[in-house]
């Protein structure tokens, strides 16, 4: 499978999932509404790599490299993966939370052969009320896999994490959701792997 996928190709793929899974009744109404306007704006192709911000977006860059699984643990090609994240300051949907109503700070991309995928883009924030520590959502679609939930990513040097956390990552594994940050004189970086399940999520 080509590491590109033409918009017109995607939103059909998308539109299949859409097609053979049902809206369940447990979705969160407005995140459903953030997704749906996320998917109408998909970029007119996708490759493994993506930049979610400019150069000048204020905070701390971040370089995530994935890799995704399938239920086997086999590497998984042209998945398509969402991710999305609070900004410097915490807030989702711009100052305030306000100024838009899908995720400001997002990107699509679709693993390559070796079920790589690649995201540029900045730290993010703890909630700006201080509920929970920085964390980057991601989620997938495949043909045979649907759209599903995947990885909820912390940053292993965030002080908000709990010991049930952590305790909870280090079982899953390399699956786990606290990746170890690595940072240097250009930012940071962290690996995250996401392994799918059987079933679509939504």
């Amino acid at each position: 499978m080509a590491s590109t996928l033409t918009a017109l190709a995607l939103r059909l793929s998308v539109t299949f999932c859409i097609l053979l899974t049902p809206v369940y009744a447990n979705v969160d109404p407005s995140w459903l509404a953030s997704w749906e306007e996320a998917v109408a704006s998909l970029p007119s192709e996708l490759k493994s790599s993506a930049l979610m911000v400019n150069n000048d977006e204020p905070g701390t860059r971040l370089q995530i490299r994935g890799l995704v699984f399938d239920p086997n643990g086999n590497v998984a090609e042209g998945v398509i993966v969402h991710a999305y994240h609070r900004d410097s300051q915490g807030f989702d949907f711009g100052l305030n939370d306000k100024e838009t109503t899908t995720w400001r700070i997002q990107g699509w991309a679709m693993t390559d052969q070796h079920g790589r995928f690649t995201f540029d883009t900045i730290k993010a924030a703890p909630d700006h009320l201080g509920r929970e520590g920085g964390h980057i959502h991601f989620t997938t679609i495949s043909e045979k896999y649907g759209r599903q939930w995947a990885l909820k990513a912390y940053f292993s040097d965030d002080k908000l994490l709990t010991e049930r956390q952590k305790l909870l990552s280090k079982k899953s594994g390399k699956y786990g959701s606290i990746p170890e940050v690595v940072t240097t004189e250009a930012g940071a970086t962290i690996h995250v792997a996401i392994k799918l399940k059987t079933e679509p999520d939504f």
